[in-house]
């Protein structure tokens, strides 16, 4: 475990491997601490002790086993599976569980200047603060770049910014407009306004990309 844990530290890991040593160092600690519990329960409340020959007061061992594992599980779901009943918390969720990654260069553009291939290089690197810098530099941004601008800003926590960037794309063209109604609504609930965000939330129809989630987000705003 320690070897995992210092894994944890090494600047190249995979978000998904990250999570996998967090889950398995959770997973180990939630069932120490369980372990423990129910050692405390079991010589309080029921009179059994464990000794070299094993448990003593048999009469109650096999009802105990069946209602701690019963137990067990109902926390152990609740510990690993229960999604945020927050709605900030579960739209930066949302964000951060999303691979957002910039196609590169678009067919039929010729003008691949310095500053947007430093853009998306920045914005694949996961560098936004850089990204955006140079996406602010280009002389005729596109709609594609207006749009990864609006998504590098919001990457760097700049709700505000990006959700003018947002508008700004989203009064040019409509190709984008899946990805802004659920980013602008991911951008407005970071940045405080449920409001506006349910108002977005609210036009992604059940054919539309992230539904569900739109869904989910709606009824985690309401319940508020």
């Amino acid at each position: 475990m320690k070897e995992k844990l210092n894994k944890l530290s090494d600047p190249n890991i995979s978000k998904q491997e990250e999570d996998q040593i967090l889950e398995q160092v959770l997973k180990k600690q939630f069932d120490n601490d369980l372990r423990n519990k129910w050692k405390e329960k079991l010589d309080h409340e029921f009179g059994i002790k464990r000794n070299k020959n094993g448990f003593t007061n048999k009469k109650y061992l096999k009802i105990f086993i069946a209602t701690a594992a019963s137990i067990a599980l109902i926390i152990g779901l609740q510990l690993f599976n229960t999604t945020p009943s927050d709605p900030y918390v579960l739209a930066q969720q949302y964000l951060n569980d999303q691979e957002i990654i910039h196609p590169g260069a678009t067919k039929g553009i010729s003008d691949e200047n310095e500053n947007r291939v430093l853009a998306i290089q920045m914005f694949n690197s996961k560098d936004y603060e850089q990204a955006a810098s140079y996406f602010l530099n280009l002389e005729a941004p596109t709609e594609e770049d207006t749009y990864y601008y609006g998504l590098a800003l919001l990457l760097n926590n700049q709700y505000n910014k990006a959700i003018v960037k947002f508008e700004e794309n989203r009064t040019n063209s409509s190709k984008y407009i899946q990805e802004l109604n659920w980013y602008q609504s991911i951008a407005y609930l970071l940045n405080k306004q449920p409001n506006k965000a349910s108002s977005l939330l609210k036009q992604i129809n059940n054919t539309d990309w992230n539904y569900e989630q739109a869904q989910l987000l709606l009824e985690r705003i309401n319940s508020k």
